[in-house]
């Protein structure tokens, strides 16, 4: 096992964010250095099919090339023969020339007119000789071997044009000499026959070019076919290495898991090294004595300051000095007993954000207390268990009761691959609404059987996850109006129709107006209703023309209208009855954002989702949570009210309330009653052993209290599920404090997603058991 404590004094020494990455990465990697060999074999082997297959190619791509030149040959062959015929009978012109010269005694004037016809001729000839002297000489470029007795014909067919010149020269003074033009032309026909023997040479040259690029191409196809058996060859011999490679590879990592090694041992010691016993605290008012959702920050929580960035602006964060808040995105897994394990951290070899894969950030496991005073109530956060953080984070207690030196959240909403949850990258959330690509069984009672998928103690997001957030931004932030310091995409549900009918197209056209309402980056679904009227998402055809798209730019088209475009997989035809529908975002769009925690254009313009911790959060729809159920019964007023129902065990989920309230564990408090209508939150009761805060008062306003929405039935019987956080139309009602409390426990639509959570077996912490 490798000797990490080399590394100790430097990550201790560590106040920056930079080199406390640096510093874990380098550990990490020292830790995991019995696989160097592994993965440097691993990669040679790659690298080597990798040379292989680009000689192939390489190859390929001569003989093409050969092919190419080989053709430009023949049809220099073709251009030179026909050539050979001019000569042949520019050669018989002369012959005849000749002839009608010798009659040209009878009168000086007809040899003149002759000698003229003959000067147009030859000036033809000349042409052609010049055409061909730029033939042969392109001819020269494609035959590398044939170029220096291509130039000789060349300098030949010039002399040819030289002495033609002289002839035409005597013919124009025929009446000096006759005799004298006759002897030029001989000459000139003589050249001539020498420059024709010469290109006749050229063409056997030629034609033995060909013979031998014959030869040279049968030697290549022979190579390249010995090349692509050797490749493929190769294929199956490294597959079979790699398997091999893999197979040991894994073998010597589960032995240094169990010897005590590994990334999950090597964030153990990281996060024991920065654990201080520091306690972070915030005072918040309680509604009787101030209702003002703003606290005061305590204790080791004085004078701290947070601000979420915007983009890649980052904002202050003075709490990533502090181990407790350092945070890792990681790839887990849970296993068959209910222990969640971080399988790769970022920067690692193996770590993927797409794909089959579950993607979350791993953080220390933490501490905390509530202090119920006569006049506030004060939130206590610590590395440590002290007097005032008696209670381990619900996300830090293993199924046997003990406790981890990590927690693990999800990063983002749980997208769908071939009908099975993933927390990955990239992808449109899993939900109910009829789109062919969607029709996912995102309820409290369908994700049973939905994240099972993945193995019996996985759960959607559980009641913990979201008090974790809830306690950061009351830590962090020092305010319970969440919506003040990042709004969350809650005020976002466009819906217009196209005005400009198009064909193949991926946008649509609207009013200046309308377009401007929509945000580059963000998601929508495009379809053709036809004759509905109803234009919920809920439809299919809401989404028959593109489904949950990203909006990649907004250009005018005229004075008064502009379009809107999309990234859709194949372009699509508009009519005037095609809609543009914003969605929910996908998954990983925070992820360019600096620091921990903030929004990709803007905190608080109700548009964009943000992340806290690097969790990503209110995406422009209702988070509901896997483990939790609110049983409606008579209240003590009378009225309905709701006992909440908190699973701790993932593999005994279950949709029969009898099983339910024989084996989940109740909640401290009931949900308040509000009578079918939206009522503002004043008071949250939190329950400590289940890590669940519940609005147990109402009756404030959207920026005082809690400054969150909750909404009850009239129900007076039957069984509700949580949905928290808000949707894309909630506005002022949405934030971390939100629940609407009407819908029945099976209630799935476009408007309900959750996240895949490592954290829904957690045990009983042994000293409070």
């Amino acid at each position: 096992m490798a000797n990490v404590r080399k590394y100790t004094e430097q990550i201790a020494s560590a106040k920056k964010g930079k080199d406390v990455r640096a510093a874990i990465v380098s550990a990490i990697n020292e830790v995991s250095d019995e696989n160097n060999t592994y993965n440097q074999t691993k990669a040679d082997i790659q690298a080597a099919q990798k040379s292989i297959n680009a000689d192939v190619t390489k190859n390929q791509q001569i003989q093409q090339a050969f092919n190419s030149n080989l053709q430009e040959a023949k049809e220099v062959q073709k251009d030179l023969t026909a050539k050979m015929n001019k000569g042949t009978t520019l050669a018989e012109n002369l012959e005849k020339k000749n002839t009608t010269a010798t009659s040209l005694d009878k009168s000086l004037g007809e040899k003149n007119t002759a000698a003229t016809k003959t000067v147009q001729t030859l000036e033809a000839d000349i042409t052609a000789a010049g055409q061909a002297e730029r033939s042969l000489e392109a001819d020269v470029t494609a035959a590398n071997k044939a170029a220096q007795t291509l130039e000789a014909d060349t300098t030949a067919a010039g002399k040819a044009k030289q002495s033609l010149e002289e002839d035409i020269t005597a013919a124009g003074q025929a009446e000096r000499s006759l005799e004298a033009d006759v002897t030029a032309a001989g000459e000139a026909k003589t050249k001539l026959d020498a420059s024709i023997k010469t290109s006749g040479e050229n063409i056997t040259t030629m034609q033995n070019l060909v013979q031998n690029a014959d030869q040279i191409k049968t030697g290549l196809e022979t190579d390249l076919n010995n090349a692509q058996q050797a490749s493929k060859d190769l294929k199956q011999n490294t597959a079979a290495s790699v398997t091999k490679i893999e197979t040991a590879g894994q073998t010597q990592i589960d032995l240094i898991k169990q010897n005590g090694g590994g990334v999950e041992n090597a964030l153990s010691n990281y996060f024991a090294l920065r654990r201080n016993g520091k306690v972070f605290t915030t005072k918040i008012y309680k509604w009787e004595t101030s209702t003002s959702p703003v606290g005061v920050k305590m204790n080791a929580n004085e004078n701290m300051v947070a601000e979420p960035s915007v983009g890649r602006t980052e904002g202050r964060d003075d709490y990533a000095q502090y181990g407790l808040f350092h945070h890792f995105t990681c790839n887990f897994s849970v296993d068959e007993n209910g222990f969640n394990h971080v399988d790769a951290l970022e920067g690692q070899i193996g770590f993927t954000k797409y794909g089959k894969v579950q993607v979350g950030e791993v953080t220390m496991s933490a501490w905390f207390g509530i202090e119920d005073t006569t006049e506030a109530v004060l939130y206590h956060y610590s590395d440590s268990q002290t007097e005032l953080t008696p209670y381990p984070m619900k996300e830090s207690i293993n199924p046997d009761g003990t406790i981890s030196p990590f927690m693990i959240h999800a990063k983002y909403a749980a997208g769908d691959i071939d009908g099975v949850p993933y927390s990955s990258k990239g992808l449109a959330p899993a939900n109910g609404c009829q789109a062919t690509q969607a029709r996912n069984p995102v309820s409290y009672t369908g994700m049973i059987t939905y994240m099972h998928k993945l193995g019996g103690h996985y759960c959607g997001t559980t009641s913990w996850d979201l008090f974790y957030r809830q306690l950061m931004m009351i830590i962090k932030y020092a305010t319970t109006h969440s919506q003040s310091i990042m709004a969350g995409c809650t005020s976002y549900s466009n819906q217009n129709q196209n005005l400009v009918e198009e064909t193949g197209v991926m946008r649509v056209v609207l009013t200046k107006a309308q377009a401007a309402g929509y945000v580059i980056g963000s998601y929508v679904s495009i379809g053709d209703v036809g004759s509905n009227t109803n234009k919920d998402r809920y439809y299919s055809y809401m989404h028959n023309k593109a489904y949950s798209v990203k909006v990649t730019k907004i250009e005018d088209v005229d004075d008064s209208n502009a379009a809107v475009y999309v990234d859709a997989p194949e372009a699509f035809d508009t009519t005037l009855t095609t809609w543009i529908t914003t969605m929910p975002w996908r998954s990983g769009a925070t992820d360019e954002v600096a620091g921990s925690d903030g929004s990709p254009n803007s905190n608080t313009n109700g548009k964009d989702p943000y992340k806290i911790q690097g969790i990503e959060t209110c995406i422009g729809a209702y988070e509901v949570l896997g483990n939790v159920v609110m049983d409606i019964v008579t209240g003590p007023d009378g009225n309905p009210a709701r006992d909440v129902y908190v699973c701790e065990d993932a593999s005994t989920l279950s949709s029969n309330i009898a099983t339910v309230r024989a084996n989940y564990k109740k909640a401290i408090a009931q949900v308040a009653y509000t009578a079918a209508s939206w009522k503002y939150i004043t008071e949250e009761t939190t329950d400590p052993n289940l890590g669940i805060m519940i609005p147990t008062k109402v009756g404030g306003g959207s920026t005082t209290g809690f400054a969150d929405g909750l909404y009850t039935d009239t129900g007076a019987s039957g069984q509700r599920e949580w949905l928290a956080l808000g949707s894309l139309d909630d506005g002022a009602n949405a934030g971390l404090w939100f629940l609407t409390a009407g819908g029945g426990w099976s209630t799935a639509g476009w408007y309900i997603v959750s996240g895949v959570s490592p954290n829904g077996t957690r045990g009983e912490w042994q000293a409070t058991a």
